[in-house]
């Protein structure tokens, strides 16, 4: 078989550069553009016959997972029937677009000056819709704040804008701020702060700040300015009450309440539910999908009182949504104890390779993304579903990325 033709390589290295923006408003192209560079990948598999890159760390942990993902959706067990089982068979195209970025497509500089370009374009789309949004009270789609709380919304429906942009700031944030002068960098990250406390959704606010304890660690140049950072975000988080009332109310108030009845509050009640549906289910789980079809099943429906949790059945149905939101516990529901431990093998294994070689030789770019694979990793972050287009399909992205990042800095040989 020939080797991978020059023009099916460049088509998957234009689909990893508008992935970016292509995961923001355009599910059914991103998944396109996600299917071209798999594509491009095993046929460079098949033409060479490097099957080994299969078991690298970046990829062996993940398509372990979801070979187990995949038993555990079988028809005759899944809570979800044949389209849990579809589910499970198509999710593989994640799990080989890690490999598929870092060994193939963005193997040239070219291809990953070309997609952190698009990172940083997309950042700046987010935020100016933002920021226009917060001053006109309209984003550049004629969007308003969202209607139940006032959230900053930027150029989405819902607010889900903090979300994607915590996953692709620091990759386009550090190697800028560590090449201005200090006024500049210091001014860049104040705003930085600034946007995503306006915007008001507490966890990405969270990760920024772990992104920035990382960062301090990470870089020396930065450390003063990460570190000035996280001092003043809180104090920026009082200030809302005076400047952005929406905001103090979701980032203190509501944040202070949820903390104080955990266990029986919407998260706390979604995390023990998904441990009521383990009791049931330890080593198979649910199937693909697992918790939205089987939360509501009345034998899953188990309070926890020594967690604290108070809520008679653990709520019941009420409690129900269509994921647990945290990727760990989803991989549990979906997949049980065994699941659990391969997805966590595998975040082990994209993080390793991320920071391959960081603390010996740490360039901007990749602590950033680096930062960026790690705060979606984060195992007590709620999140979106682990295999949804839009932030996970970032996640994945950048992982690709990270890869191509750490193999291109590798000593040859």
């Amino acid at each position: 078989m020939p080797p991978l033709p020059r023009r099916v390589l460049r088509a998957a290295q234009i689909a990893a550069a508008l992935l970016p923006l292509l995961l923001l408003h355009a599910r059914a192209l991103a998944e396109v553009a996600v299917a071209v560079i798999d594509l491009a990948f095993l046929w460079q598999l098949a033409a060479t016959r490097s099957w080994r890159w299969l078991v690298a760390a970046e990829a062996l942990p993940g398509l372990l997972f979801w070979a187990w993902q995949l038993v555990c959706s079988l028809p005759l067990h899944a809570a979800g029937g044949m389209p849990a089982f579809v589910q499970a068979v198509v999710s593989l195209r994640w799990f080989l677009l890690v490999p598929a970025l870092g060994r193939v497509v963005l193997a040239e500089t070219g291809a990953r000056a070309w997609i952190t370009r698009m990172l940083a374009v997309a950042v700046l789309y987010i935020g100016a819709n933002v920021w226009l949004q917060q001053l006109t009270g309209f984003d550049m789609w004629g969007f308003r704040r969202w209607w139940a709380d006032g959230s900053l919304t930027g150029p989405f429906y819902e607010p889900r804008a903090s979300a994607p942009l915590v996953r692709m700031l620091f990759a386009v944030l550090l190697p800028v701020l560590a090449r201005v002068r200090l006024v500049a960098a210091a001014a860049l990250l104040l705003l930085t702060v600034v946007t995503m406390v306006i915007i008001g959704q507490r966890m990405p606010l969270l990760l920024l700040l772990l992104g920035l304890a990382v960062t301090a660690l990470l870089l020396r140049r930065l450390r003063p300015l990460a570190l000035a950072a996280l001092v003043m975000a809180p104090l920026l988080v009082l200030a809302t009450a005076v400047f952005s009332p929406q905001a103090h109310h979701r980032l203190v108030t509501l944040f202070l309440h949820t903390m104080e009845h955990f266990p029986d509050s919407p998260y706390g009640s979604l995390y023990l539910r998904s441990l009521a549906m383990a009791q049931n289910h330890p080593l198979l789980g649910w199937g693909f999908d697992g918790f939205r079809h089987a939360c509501a099943e009345p034998v899953n429906f188990r309070a926890f009182p020594a967690l604290g949790q108070h809520l008679v059945q653990g709520g019941g149905a009420g409690v129900c949504n269509i994921h647990p939101h945290n990727i760990y516990l989803e991989a549990l529901t979906n997949a049980g104890l065994p699941g659990l431990l391969l997805f966590a093998a595998a975040s082990l294994g994209w993080l390793l390779v991320a920071g391959r070689g960081l603390l010996r030789r740490t360039d901007p770019l990749r602590a950033g993304v680096f930062v960026a694979c790690l705060v979606h990793l984060w195992p007590i972050a709620s999140s979106s579903s682990a295999f949804d287009v839009y932030s996970s399909g970032i996640f994945f992205m950048m992982a690709g990325l990270a890869a191509a990042l750490a193999l291109a800095q590798a000593p040859a040989g």
